[in-house]
């Protein structure tokens, strides 16, 4: 996998990783009136609704400002082939009424390990948006110690086969009159369950008209974060598993093929 640059380690002078990030109200509407409620206690904890409950109803100006809230805090940390936190990235109503970002659990030790001691964040709302932007307080000094990586890769990962040679080695081959095999890559029919969730990434990305088994969907952004809940709804759903977002692995659903071996392959092999 490609690789890209990542925040130097925390300290340096005017060392500072900005997050922002905008949500729709209209799309956190369209949740809310989907899924009630209980879609949004994945994201939020019982304190953080209760800053958003008005005497009638759920505030989705309060639902949007914290959820933006939370995706900015999160860009601060600079990570990747990690799922956001939600209940581990806690923004609560101060007494003077602006924003205070508590960090927990892993999100506590993804931000100690970047030398960030707290996250300060604001929130600014409009009729059809709600915008975040956070900033890392920094520790006085780099961490102690080198920093780990937050998640090494798995052991077998050395023992995996080596992936075939890029489209260009392959052209280079050809040109200096080596042959080159080409394989027809046999396809298995789709499951049911695994076509319910490839319609819905297309209903939502109209630019698209198909999407091959391989497509990284994290990387081409089909799917965000606050999809990412709506998605790990769709996929209990349709696979019949009751899914903890807190465990669950970035390759598990990083690709079509991944999906379906990991929660329709039952179903693969019955069609």
């Amino acid at each position: 996998m490609q690789t890209r640059p990542v925040a130097p380690p925390a300290g340096g002078l005017g060392w500072a990783n900005l997050g922002m990030d905008i949500v729709s109200v209209t799309r956190v509407r369209r949740l809310l009136t989907l899924y009630g409620e209980d879609f949004f206690r994945r994201m939020l904890t019982p304190g953080e609704l209760a800053d958003c409950r008005t005497s009638a109803r759920l505030d989705v100006l309060g639902l949007c400002g914290r959820i933006a809230a939370k995706e900015a805090a999160f860009k601060t940390l600079r990570v990747r082939a990690v799922f956001l936190p939600w209940l581990d990235i806690v923004v609560r109503r101060s007494e003077g009424g602006w924003p205070l970002v508590e960090l927990r659990g892993p999100a506590a030790a993804l931000a100690a390990e970047s030398g960030i001691a707290a996250i300060t964040v604001t929130i600014s709302h409009d009729v059809d948006y709600a915008v975040a932007v956070a900033a890392p307080v920094l520790e006085t000094g780099p961490p102690e110690g080198p920093v780990q990586p937050v998640h090494p890769a798995p052991p077998e990962e050395s023992a995996r086969p080596a992936q075939p040679a890029p489209a260009a080695a392959h052209d280079c081959a050809s040109a200096a009159g080596t042959p080159t095999a080409h394989h027809t890559p046999r396809r298995h029919p789709m499951s049911d369950g695994l076509q319910l969730v490839k319609n819905w990434l297309l209903a939502r990305h109209e630019e698209l008209d198909d999407i091959a088994p391989d497509l990284d969907l994290i990387e081409n952004r089909l799917i965000d974060s606050l999809s990412f809940v709506e998605f790990v709804f769709l996929l209990e759903q349709h696979s019949g598993r009751s899914i903890q977002m807190e465990t669950l692995e970035v390759d598990e659903i990083r690709t079509l093929a991944a999906i379906e071996t990991h929660f329709f392959a039952a179903q693969a092999v019955q069609a």
